[in-house]
Formats: structure tokens, C-alpha cells, sequence
């Protein structure tokens, strides 16, 4: 064989060549939002937390949890580790749960935190120390996971 036929060769191999179709990453379709009702806590002070999912799918859909928890909400520090819960981890009943937005509807969760190391009014739990911190929250459902990105909330 001469190297004109060779070449060709390898073009025409080169062509043949199918690449596996790339699926695309998800964007998060079902966006997640948090707000705080009071986000410069004073001594005594209690936020309402709120995180909020809403429907923009043109279909009603059903997210099926794992657990009990549907919305869960962390508190970080600035240097980003988590102060509440204390532990880092929410104790859930491991009982499957669902929730079905309709066509634009919207779901909200709340929970109180007064700037505690556990969730609760001002009081119920140790304080944190004075400083800047994000709240945050996040749905982890079957094949979905939503996250509200953090908000600062400054405790004196």
C-alpha cells in the first residue's frame, strides 16, 4: 500500500467514528428561594425562616422524598461550617414523603431560628456567638435536589 491509500484509510476510519450522545447536566427547573423575616437578630430576636419551591414546569409534578424531611434549613458561619443544627444533620423518620406542585404553584416551609445552635425561638438553645451567618435550604428529593441559595443574617 502506498501513502495516499493508507491515508485514506484512516480519514475514511476517522469519519466512521459515532460518539456516544452527551446528556445534559440539569438546571434546577423547580428553583428553591429562602427569606428571613428578621435577618439582624438581637438578643431575644426570633427569624422566621422561610424556604419556598415553586413550579415553573409547564406539567404538575410530584417529588418523592426519602425521609420525613422535605425542606431543611442550615445555618454556616462564615468560615462556611454549619453552627445549626449543632450536630450538621437533621434527624429524620425514615418515612418515604411526596409533595405535587400544581402548574406554577408554590410551596413554602418555615422554621424558626433565634440565633440558637438548634432551631427554635430566641432562648431555647445555646447561642451562637455574635457574628455573620447563612442561611440556607435545601430539598433532596428521589432524582431532585433543590437548593436555596444562602442569605446573610447578622446575630448580635
Amino acid at each position: 500500500m502506498n501513502r495516499l491509500t493508507i491515508a485514506l484509510l484512516l480519514v475514511a476510519g476517522v469519519a466512521c467514528v459515532e460518539e456516544a450522545p452527551v446528556t445534559p447536566f440539569p438546571q434546577q427547573v423547580i428553583p428553591a428561594t429562602i427569606t428571613a423575616t428578621d435577618r439582624d437578630l438581637q438578643p431575644g430576636e426570633t427569624s422566621t425562616l422561610t424556604v419556598s419551591l415553586t413550579n415553573t414546569l409547564e406539567e404538575e409534578v410530584r417529588l418523592t422524598f426519602p425521609t420525613s424531611c422535605q425542606a431543611i434549613v442550615f445555618i454556616r458561619n462564615a468560615q462556611g461550617r454549619v453552627t445549626t443544627p449543632a450536630s450538621g444533620n437533621y434527624q429524620c423518620a425514615a418515612v418515604p414523603s411526596s409533595l405535587t406542585l400544581a402548574v406554577g404553584e408554590t410551596r413554602s416551609f418555615n422554621t424558626t431560628w433565634g440565633g440558637g445552635v438548634e432551631f427554635g425561638t430566641a432562648g431555647s438553645s445555646d447561642r451562637v456567638p455574635p457574628g455573620s451567618y447563612y442561611a440556607s435550604g435545601e430539598l433532596r428529593a428521589d432524582g431532585y435536589h433543590a437548593i436555596a441559595f444562602p442569605i446573610l443574617i447578622v446575630v448580635h
